[in-house]
């Protein structure tokens, strides 16, 4: 069903629509897209972002920051719709064939309370919590007061996965996906999951807006994003935060009172969360390139191969991925698949690993979240790599132990050096686990092993 409420065109694409006769003048409402030094769709007033040209004598402005969506200047409008969302008028119930933990509940009691009052709080949920099941009671809830929901997550991955799932949970509303590469990008939906680049096309559209893994790449690391959100929602909306791994800034406004907070530091199983293992491996970027295991890596992943079991391999690099497959090949006679963002066979290979093809998975930081794999272990090969940081580690440490049928598993942190940001990974996930064991959450003690003396080395 075609969209037009809540949305913003370029004029291109508003004189498209408006000769399909699917937009009349009455329904928008125009402003010029760039005015006063802002950008009127990214919200952009940096002047270092701003570009110029000279066009039949005028010197034309446009916005460098959002170009890759079609050019915004000062010379065109944007064209923004008057039409209010019409939620549909079903009985929209929740279809659930579960109870929600008591940790849950408390989480979902929380985001209740927030949209009620049309505030602005954040989930911190260790990993594996079931984050997406807390949400569930918050958005029955929008829907049943015919208010707009949208759910933002900055990876198109996570959109892809979580469609059928909301699909699944609310059967009798529209639920769509925005998507660099989706069909559905001018359709109506009660629920909106979408990745957070997509926002743009949003203009005081939604009641609800729940912004999933708000610390990860790319939407901490663009300024951007951030705005588009802020403008997608209405007035009056409520917006919830879920991370495992809440930003520094967010933590400070967390100890401050400027966040509302729910920390929920135990799984939905109640077992304790796993402990990474430091394991000195020298320089393994090197020994990869030269065609090398160190012996500490060949031990462990023949021990994996003579118990049957199955791991996920991370990588800092596509190359250093593309050497490690090489090498397995060369010295354990294995053939394992990799994967990483450009690869176009990506999906196909995690689905294909999840269904139990494979003991091995080599990937890049691309299934750091976001992927649930029963009975996995995990290693990280460059652990000192400057492109894990303390959010990674900790974020690639909970792909173990996630299901209750097998809570625990092996994580070990392959290194040259330890970092500040793997001392800080394993700290938080420890501090995690005493919060849950003092407040009586757990089912057992958590139990944390001596390092490695060869982990006395710093980096």
């Amino acid at each position: 069903m075609f969209d037009i409420s809540g949305r913003e065109w370029t004029e291109e694409e508003y004189l498209r629509l408006h000769e399909q006769g699917l937009v009349q003048e009455k329904d928008v409402v125009k402003v010029i897209g760039i005015h006063n030094k802002t950008c009127e769709r990214c919200l952009n007033q940096s002047d270092e972002w701003f570009g110029t040209f000279i066009y039949k004598g005028q010197l034309i402005t446009y916005c460098r920051q959002c170009l890759d969506f079609k050019m915004v200047d000062n010379c065109h409008y944007l064209y923004r719709s008057l039409m209010p969302a019409k939620i549909t008028q079903n009985a929209h119930v929740l279809n659930l064939d579960f109870k929600l933990s008591s940790l849950q509940q408390r989480a979902s009691d929380f985001a209740k309370n927030i949209l009620k009052k049309g505030e602005t709080g954040i989930i911190w949920a260790v990993c594996g919590a079931g984050k997406t099941e807390m949400m569930f009671e918050t958005i029955a809830l929008a829907l049943q007061q015919q208010k707009r929901v949208c759910w933002a997550i900055p990876r198109a991955d996570v959109v892809i996965e979580l469609v059928p799932r909301l699909k699944q949970a609310f059967p009798y509303a529209l639920v769509i996906g925005l998507h660099g590469h989706s069909d559905e990008k001018m359709d109506y939906g009660d629920i909106v999951i979408s990745t957070t680049h997509q926002l743009i096309r949003f203009y005081q559209a939604f009641d609800l807006l729940i912004i999933d893994e708000v610390d990860a790449f790319p939407y901490t690391f663009d300024e951007m994003l951030p705005r588009l959100a802020k403008k997608a929602c209405k007035p009056t909306c409520a917006t919830i935060y879920l991370s495992a791994t809440p930003s520094k800034a967010d933590q400070i406004a967390i100890k401050k009172g400027a966040l509302k907070c729910c920390l929920i530091p135990a799984r939905y199983h109640l077992y304790s969360l796993d402990i990474p293992k430091f394991q000195w491996a020298g320089n393994l970027e090197k020994a990869l390139k030269k065609g090398r295991l160190p012996n500490a890596v060949l031990r462990w992943m023949r021990k994996k191969l003579a118990t049957n079991r199955r791991a996920l391999l991370f990588v800092p690099t596509i190359e250093a991925g593309h050497f490690l497959q090489q090498v397995l090949k060369k010295l354990l006679k294995l053939e394992v698949a990799f994967v990483y963002s450009s690869d176009e066979q990506r999906i196909s290979k995690v689905k294909a690993f999840k269904e139990g093809e494979g003991q091995f998975l080599i990937t890049t930081m691309i299934l750091e979240r976001g992927v649930t794999i029963a009975d996995i272990d995990v290693a990280i090969f460059c652990a000192e790599h400057e492109v894990y940081e303390e959010s990674a580690l900790v974020q690639i440490s909970g792909r173990v132990g996630r299901n209750p049928k097998y809570p625990h598993g092996e994580i070990i942190f392959f290194h040259y050096g330890i970092t500040e940001a793997m001392d800080a990974a394993r700290e938080q996930i420890k501090r995690m686990n005493q919060s849950a064991w003092k407040q009586h959450l757990l089912k057992e003690e958590p139990k944390y092993e001596m390092s490695s003396l060869l982990s006395i080395y710093r980096y």
